[in-house]
């Protein structure tokens, strides 16, 4: 009768899961297998042909009992199976069937106990394999030299299997280690690519926000004084702060719309360098006295050097917004060089004197943006009065 195909799938299938359940409870495993050792041995022992006795009995589970904690207790089950072994000589004289368990004894020492245990079990039981040997010669007429090769033979395979147990179980350990190392590396990993895009995010809306509210502020400022003197001005001002807040909401809803949607978000451009007069426009409007002049051949940089330098501009007017006071004047340079491009945005006010809050990002941000793609900044007041932020970026950097 031929088996179908999916046979020896299930059955496949079903001695992976006996094995994952008998590793996962070995005690359970062990009890299982001291018992049914045990039923066949007293089974020898309770036949129709068989004349045993009680120290038969009691002797057969004396061997073959300890194996019930073999793998919890390996050295001990070894040295109380010998023990055994060496009291039957005195006890019994049949040749007990449960004599198998100085076989299981020796392997389980070899594949679970730590070094030099199993080397010196080996030579406990080939020694005591010698009076066995005698035993087995006057019971059944056979030479003791044969007798000790057949015994010290048996003893050997069941080291060589155990030995190769223990190699199976060096290696699953192995695995679990370095799975676990795997996991841990994941999610240590997640976990930087978390913060980077959190910190990514706090940049973006830190931009977009702070350079808004500088603008809206300051038109509402003027906007204030000059109502009562020239309406005009003022009307002029509240279309500043309303296309300023309509050009912050709409990267807001981008920002955002990406934080929800994730992957399948339509993508937009982002702004660059062609962005930067119609930066510095809307800051003009807020009413600074600001320059812009690009020096060099323009050429095509890659999109997030673009958005970099278009960033670091807003930022650095942001803060000349901010801390430069009335009256002060600004210009923006963008040069392109051979191998580079930089961004260089100076002012002539008082924000090199003014105090901060100490909770101010604006410049550890812009280091964030500039440094990772191979640039450098710097910013700081100058010998003249006035303050200047200086960003290079190699084109074409990682």
């Amino acid at each position: 009768m031929d088996l179908p195909a999916s046979a020896p799938i299930y059955a496949e299938v079903v001695l992976a899961r006996a094995h994952r359940w008998l590793d996962s409870h070995p005690l359970a495993g062990d009890v299982a297998l001291a018992v049914a050792l045990l039923a066949v041995c007293v089974s020898t022992l309770t036949g129709s042909e068989a004349d045993a006795g009680v120290a038969d009995v009691v002797m057969t589970v004396v061997l073959v009992a300890p194996l019930a904690l073999r793998r919890r207790h390996p050295a001990h089950v070894f040295a109380a199976v010998m023990l055994a072994c060496g009291a039957e000589l005195f006890v019994v004289a049949p040749f007990l069937a449960a004599n198998a368990a100085p076989l299981v004894a020796p392997y389980t020492l070899v594949a679970y106990a730590p070094a030099p245990l199993p080397a010196i079990g080996c030579a406990v039981a080939l020694a005591g394999a010698v009076p066995f040997a005698l035993y087995f010669e006057d019971l059944h007429d056979a030479g003791v030299l044969v007798a000790w090769v057949v015994l010290s033979l048996h003893l050997l395979l069941a080291a060589v299997l155990g030995d190769r147990m223990r190699v199976r179980v060096r290696e699953r350990e192995a695995l679990h280690e370095r799975a676990r190392l795997l996991a841990a590396e994941r999610d240590r990993k997640a976990a930087l690519a978390a913060a980077e895009e959190r910190a990514r995010i706090a940049r973006e809306l830190h931009d977009v926000v702070a350079h808004t509210l500088s603008v809206v502020i300051a038109q509402a400022d003027g906007g204030r004084y000059a109502a009562e003197h020239d309406p005009r001005a003022a009307t002029a001002a509240l279309h500043t702060i309303a296309a300023s807040a309509r050009e912050a909401q709409g990267e807001m809803r981008r920002a955002l719309g990406l934080l929800r949607e994730g992957e399948g978000a339509p993508l937009q451009p982002q702004p660059g360098v062609e962005e930067l007069p119609a930066l510095v426009a809307r800051t003009r409007e807020a009413g600074l006295s600001i320059d812009f002049a690009e020096r060099g051949h323009a050429r095509p940089v890659a999109a997030a050097t673009g958005m970099t330098v278009y960033r670091v501009a807003q930022e650095a007017l942001t803060n000349v917004l901010k801390h430069a006071g009335p009256g002060a004047a600004a210009t923006v340079e963008l040069r392109w060089e051979p191998d580079a491009v930089s961004l260089v945005v100076r002012d002539d006010g008082t924000g090199a004197r003014a105090g901060g809050d100490g909770r101010g990002r604006g410049l550890a941000g812009m280091r964030e943006r500039v440094e990772p793609r191979g640039g450098t900044l710097r910013a700081g007041p100058l010998p003249e009065g006035g303050f200047e932020v200086h960003a290079r970026i190699p084109v074409g950097a990682a």
